[in-house]
């Protein structure tokens, strides 16, 4: 995977956690389960980062 492909994925993982965000912010407040995603969500993507730092090793 050369280093741009990596740079576009990250960038859209990032999108995406944005728009998640963003979604989840525009529904009516539903206890700790907004938050409960939302740290799923975050952990998610940092996973994601960490394989996608590996891989360009």
């Amino acid at each position: 995977m050369s280093e741009d492909s990596l740079e576009r994925a990250l960038e859209r993982a990032e999108f995406a956690v944005k728009r998640i965000e963003r979604s989840l912010g525009q529904r009516s407040p539903a206890g700790g389960r907004d938050e409960e995603l939302r740290s799923k969500v975050r952990d998610a993507v940092a996973e994601l980062d960490q394989l996608i730092r590996e891989a360009a090793v």
